[in-house]
């Protein structure tokens, strides 16, 4: 069966390849996804400029997946393109098992059954499990670039292994310069793929040198040097060398002149070489040449930002541009190995001097509050950056995971499930972590050279990564998919680890049965049951939400209007909306984040996008530069803008009038802008001025105790957009932006849909905005929710958010109509919503569940109302009780020490008080944490025993009463016991 190497290892190669493509397409995300993924598809199928420092070649590749597919099948193109790469990584993984073992095991034609057996099926086990890993599988199925850069770093491996087993051939160095060439094109896809140069060096020594340190050391330097050479010196350096040389020759000596200088020098460079039979310098001189060719795709960045496409992020047509974008400049600077530092005298950072490997560098303030939890760089460096957000990765992986909620850990399957109907409770009782343990040591032991190769690759993509990304806490969301390359690493040893059961049988048993029962058995623990559990939280083969979410937010607003959205989330799923699918394209969104930005305010204020008109911002080139320098202290002020009723009656109802009044020449024939979008209700019945107070945002208080205010360049952004549209087009915030971020405004706020409106008319509504259910429902009405009430679809704790806050929508529309009297509008709209968007197992929100029962109950749903709240009851009292009786412990183990305490000071002994009051601080905080959660419990039952005594259900209503009671004692306020009392609360609590 195993007799012929090379047909049984192509076709069990193939069976990788094909098993795990099957299982991407069958959980292929069929349209855009949140975060990156519906800015990929757009950028991509339009050839546009996506965020820096870019990916070209990604971009190239998924225009030609996507150019010849109808609309509605682009974004699955351009999500297949991950799944197929993924696919063939998987392969290549199997590959490398097959050709580690062959570096110390020989000619597989030679070996014996049992280590054919231990080969191949190693090679299997560790390809699949890889397949089915939570962050592997997560980028494999939609459109990021993590699944075509692991493509690439698999296939250097590889590549670099092929080379190890022909070193001795002629014509060998071709491999080298393949590889050279596959780095040079992975440049534009990530720069990730770079680091699989470590690995390649330590290859490429241990076969042509014997190991000893000064040899060891030079490789090491070398290495270090050729990475250099690519990143930063090809990637930046290059680029800003010719802008210098631009500038020193006062254009004599332009960019591109230099750039064709250079390659004209690196050519010689091969000539010259191959000449004199320089043979190494050569083969350098070449791959460097192939490195060069492969990064040529970043041409298309400038080519395509040329054009002034309408997703044009840092608008890098000049070389100026382009360094700041190939530099990521627009994020700002991460110090590495040395930068100012916290400081834990001042609780602030130390701008005074600079440490050496400064951890703790963030000015935020939620960061510096965080940074006082630790004593040291070290402690943060280990217990939150390799720790939380490495090592506890890692365990997601090959241990199990607790759940998807941010920032949440891993389990192994021998604990109780912390959320037991969470999708992403997935446990693998630490079966792939001990057999790539294994496979580790058995790999040092066996071939200690490639292994070490193995190890520079696993921590280099790991560890290093880590040191060079140096985040700080509070990430907006998991960052497992940086690491990816190091768990493709540890898999390659998980399947080494069955190569190493193998060989042992054979040591002690040599059976062949026993061997081929072992793989099975491996297979079926490890990439079976991985694949099980991990299958309900990946399967994205029904969600459309984000598509969904985009149009809907799309379809609330007016035509012509400007949209403030918040950030990636909120603008990527738009973009994706608008430039592939067509849907709105006359609506110009803004998102805020980008809005802190010189070029993006210059493309608003310069550029047509689709239908929508350039934006009535005044600020000029120059003040556009000075107030995106940074933030400015702003002192809290009233704002007035004008209503000028008599302009505004001629713009909603004469075209050149309108036109003229926002900036469009008077030839235009843009349907949509023959005349100006008015407020839906009368002009005269508006406010006279827009009068606020704009507060800014806290910042803190300066020594004399005063408050402290600052604005964002985005607030200043806002308020000229406010002042200078002179209330003719329509301007919305998307319903997700923060409160700091709506300048105050809320009192002049429209719920319109999914958006709130500004409207010059104080309608005094406060935070959720004024709602008129005719506007409102006219746009809920055209929403889609295709597969929202699906429950077999799995929504992750993001997208379970976002559908709280359509439910916070439906919650007051109902209360509106009930305010008008109108009850079985309420009622309908309350059932609608639920049906839309109906309640799972998975969430955790219970309060938002609790306020939908009371609001069932308000407008005489009682059997709805109860059926809520009835699905939550029994959680809530076992959450009640488990904290009352932790902060009963809390409390006596805080006497207990604080008993030693009082000993200690009457004795004088330092020392003791010093050890004492830190656990003293922590067991208070404790405390705190755990009253708040039984108070916030408390509450949630008054909820459920209101929707009873609403319900008629007296007896249910004082049972659970004298229930609650019982178990917090006298020390906590008692349950309502009666009707109006629950009222009572109900009404403290602001939601009657």
């Amino acid at each position: 069966m195993l007799s012929d190497h090379k047909t049984t290892n192509r076709y069990l190669a193939l069976f990788t390849f094909f098993v795990s493509l099957i299982i991407y397409t069958l959980t292929l995300a069929p349209t855009a996804s949140f975060w990156d993924a519906g800015e990929f598809i757009a950028v991509a199928h339009g050839l546009q400029v996506n965020h820096p420092p870019g990916a070209p070649f990604y971009s190239i590749v998924g225009r030609l997946f996507s150019m010849f597919m109808p609309a509605e099948y682009i974004a699955v193109s351009i999500n297949f393109i991950s799944a197929l790469t993924s696919a063939f990584t998987v392969m290549f993984l199997y590959l490398i098992v097959v050709r580690l073992v062959r570096e110390w095991k020989g000619n597989p034609d030679s070996m014996d059954m049992m280590d054919k057996i231990g080969m191949y099926g190693g090679a299997l086990v560790g390809a699949l499990t890889f397949a089915v890993t939570d962050t592997f599988w997560f980028s494999a199925v939609e459109a990021e670039v993590y699944a075509m850069s692991m493509f690439f770093t698999s296939i250097v491996v590889w590549m670099a292994l092929k080379w190890a087993e022909n070193f001795d051939k002629p014509y060998n160095e071709r491999w080298l310069v393949l590889i050279a060439y596959m780095f040079g094109i992975a440049i534009g896809v990530h720069l990730l793929n770079l680091l699989a140069l470590f690995f390649v060096a330590l290859i490429v020594y241990f076969k042509l040198k014997e190991f000893e340190w000064k040899s060891f050391l030079l490789m090491g330097v070398g290495a270090v040097i050729a990475f250099f050479s690519v990143y930063p010196f090809t990637i930046q350096m290059i680029p800003t060398m010719a802008n210098s040389v631009d500038e020193a020759t006062y254009g004599l000596i332009g960019p591109m002149l230099f750039i064709f200088l250079f390659m004209a020098a690196v050519a010689y460079a091969i000539y010259y070489t191959h000449k004199h039979k320089m043979r190494i310098a050569n083969i350098i001189a070449i791959s460097y040449a192939m490195i060069l060719i492969g990064f040529s795709s970043y041409s298309v960045i400038m080519i395509r930002s040329i054009a002034d496409p309408p997703i044009d992020e840092n608008d890098p047509e000049t070389v100026e541009a382009f360094i700041s974008y190939l530099k990521r400049e627009q994020y700002g600077a991460t110090p590495i190995l040395k930068g100012n530092n916290y400081n834990d005298q001042t609780g602030q950072i130390d701008r005074s001097e600079e440490e050496f490997f400064p951890r703790r560098y963030s000015p935020a303030p939620n960061h510096l509050d965080y940074y006082g939890r630790y004593n040291s760089d070290w402690a943060f460096f280990w217990d939150y950056q390799v720790n939380h957000m490495y090592i506890r990765y890692f365990n997601w992986n090959f241990i199990g995971r607790e759940a998807d909620i941010q920032d949440t850990g891993w389990r192994s399957g021998f604990e109780e499930p912390a959320y037991p109907d969470n999708p992403a409770s997935n446990a693998y009782f630490f079966i792939p972590f001990l057999l790539g343990l294994f496979g580790m040591i058995f790999h040092f032991s066996s071939d200690w050279k490639r292994a070490l190769a193995i190890l520079a690759l696993f921590i280099v993509t790991g560890l290093a990564i880590i040191v060079f990304l140096n985040q700080p806490p509070y990430q907006p969301r998991e960052r497992d998919y940086a690491y990816v390359g190091s768990f493709f690493a540890f898999s390659i040893w998980l399947g080494l680890g069955v190569t190493g059961i193998i060989e042992l049988i054979k040591q002690y048993a040599n059976n062949r049965i026993l061997g081929y029962a072992a793989v099975v058995l491996c297979l079926l623990a490890s990439p079976v049951w991985m694949g099980y559990q991990n299958w309900d939280d990946h399967d994205r083969s029904d969600r459309y939400v984000a598509p969904d979410y985009a149009r809907n937010l799309l379809e609330s607003v007016a035509p012509n209007a400007i949209l403030f959205t918040n950030g990636d989330n909120d603008t990527f799923p738009l973009w994706y909306a608008q430039e592939v699918e067509g849907v709105r394209t006359d609506v110009r969104i803004v998102c805020l984040s980008l809005l802190n930005t010189d070029w993006y305010i210059k493309q608003l204020r310069d550029q047509w996008s689709h239908e929508s008109a350039p934006l009535p911002i005044s600020l000029s080139d120059e003040e556009v530069e000075r107030v995106t320098a940074g933030i400015s202290q702003w002192q809290p002020q009233d704002i007035t803008i004008p209503v000028d009723k008599e302009m505004l009656q001629n713009a909603f109802s004469e075209d050149m009038n309108y036109k003229e009044a926002i900036g469009v020449k008077p030839d235009t024939s843009l349907p949509l802008l023959q005349k100006g979008v008015d407020f839906e209700m009368p002009v005269d019945s508006l406010d006279d001025e827009v009068t606020w107070t704009l507060y800014g945002r806290f910042y803190g208080q300066n020594q004399q105790g005063d408050r402290i205010y600052y604005l964002q360049v985005q607030d200043r952004l806002i308020l000229d957009i406010l002042q200078n549209n002179n209330w003719l087009r329509p301007v919305y915030f998307a319903n997700t932006v923060s409160g700091e971020s709506q300048l105050n405004l809320q009192d002049y706020f429209r719920t319109e849909g999914k958006a709130y409106r500004v409207v010059p008319k104080d309608f005094g509504a406060g935070r959720e905005g004024h709602i008129n259910p005719k506007t409102f429902t006219d746009r809920v009405e055209n929403f889609k929710f295709r597969e929202w009430n699906n429950p077999d679809v799995y929504f992750d704790e993001n997208i379970r958010r976002m559908l709280s806050n359509y439910r916070f929508n439906f919650m007051s529309l109902a209360m509106t109509y009930r305010e008008e009297g109108k009850i079985d509008s309420a009622q309908y709209w309350l059932k609608w919503g639920e049906e839309k968007i109906p309640f799972r197992p998975s969430e955790t929100n219970e309060s938002l569940k609790l306020l939908y029962a009371v609001r069932y109950a308000q407008v005489d749903l009682h059997d709805d109302a109860m059926r809520l709240a009835g699905t939550a009851v029994e959680d809530i009292k076992e959450k009640l009780e488990k904290n009352l009786n932790r902060f009963s412990d809390i409390e006596a183990e805080f006497n207990e020490l604080n008993q030693q305490l009082q000993s200690a000071q009457s004795r004088g002994d330092i020392r003791t008080q010093r050890e004492i009051r830190p656990q003293l601080e922590q067991l208070n905080s404790d405390a705190q944490q755990y009253l708040t959660a039984v108070r916030t419990a408390r509450q949630s039952l008054v909820l459920i025993q209101y929707t009873y005594y609403q319900g008629d259900n007296t007896e249910e209503a004082k049972a659970l009463s004298e229930e609650v009671n019982m178990l917090m004692g006298s020390s906590f306020p008692p349950m309502p016991a009666t009707k109006e009392a629950s009222e009572q609360e109900i009404q403290r609590y602001g939601i009657d």
